[in-house]
């Protein structure tokens, strides 16, 4: 245990304060309490069942096992931000949307790691991808810093429409990365939406709920919350989950997010947790896919990206 402060009781004695810092203190704890919730909870009225139980839980090995220590090495470093910019790889201003503190600009750029810099060439280069590495390992910078590159690439020559689709399995994933490219974006001249069963109709609306959303008072530049908004001026970047993309190119009121001037545009259709998609929901999302590419004329144009941290 760690001690990391005091405390007086009414009689002035100091009691020093700890925490659970320690793992191996802190699994105990849980253990014995579980542990206790089980024995309180469970009654058995053969005893030999009951002895077997109480043996299991002695040893503690039929509700819980561990603890196992895994050691994760650091990724290995890739090439710089710069290199890339100066090899024509990247737009001049693709760094602007990468530092270190996404509010502050000025602050110094993301160090890529060697996975980051090879999947950001592959994708340059025009090859479908797919990102398996590790949980925290940056994978939404892998297929993030090509596709806003890009976009800011059609932006200059005055592109309009949707360039790229990023697919969630869960509300919640697209909520959080939403959130995260939304600021790295601001003051950038890019437009991204997050289109969910729970985006509002009217910007009115929208703007309603924002705050206990977001904690944020206003949106960002960057930002079209409402579906209102997404119609009318489709982003250049969409997140969204396959279920809200099927109603997109079947909900007549929906096409016009594709409408006929921007066909051809859609340059990238990223899959996050693509492991998810097996059995007959792979095969739908298969399916949707081939439709997607179909609706946006993309067939044999459009980009693939998976990215996964269990393939």
């Amino acid at each position: 245990m760690i001690k990391i402060g005091t405390t007086k009781f009414k009689n002035g004695e100091i009691n020093p304060i700890h925490n659970m810092l320690n793992p191996f203190a802190a699994l105990d704890s849980i253990r014995n309490a579980y542990k206790k919730y089980v024995e309180t909870f469970q009654r058995f009225k053969n005893p030999a069942i009951q002895d077997w139980v109480g043996e299991k839980l002695a040893k503690g090995t039929l509700i819980f096992k561990g603890p196992y220590i895994e050691l994760n090495r650091r990724f290995q470093a890739g090439d710089a931000f710069q290199d890339l910019i100066s090899e024509g790889l990247l737009h001049i201003d693709t760094s602007r949307c990468f530092t270190n503190d996404p509010k502050d600009k000025s602050s110094p750029v993301v160090e890529l790691y060697r996975h980051q810099s090879e999947a950001i060439r592959r994708i340059i280069s025009g090859m479908n991808t797919i990102i398996a590495t590790g949980t925290g390992s940056g994978k939404s910078f892998c297929f993030g810093i090509p596709i806003i590159s890009e976009c800011l690439r059609l932006n200059d020559k005055g592109v309009k429409g949707v360039k790229a689709i990023i697919v969630y399995p869960m509300n919640a994933l697209a909520n959080s990365q939403y959130d995260e490219f939304s600021v790295r974006l601001a003051g950038s001249g890019l437009k991204i939406a997050l289109y969910t069963g729970d985006t509002k109709n009217s910007r009115k609306e929208a703007l309603a709920g924002y705050l206990s959303l977001t904690g944020r008072k206003e949106p960002y530049d960057s930002e079209l919350i409402s579906r209102d908004e997404i119609k009318e001026t489709p982003p250049d970047i969409l997140l969204t989950n396959y279920v809200m993309l099927e109603y997109i190119l079947t909900r007549f009121h929906d096409k016009e997010i594709f409408p006929e001037a921007n066909l051809g545009v859609l340059k990238f259709l990223v899959l996050d947790e693509v492991h998810t998609y097996t059995g007959r929901q792979g095969a739908d999302v298969a399916y949707l896919i081939r439709r997607l590419k179909q609706h946006t004329r993309t067939t044999g144009e459009l980009l693939c990206i998976g990215t996964s941290a269990t393939v």
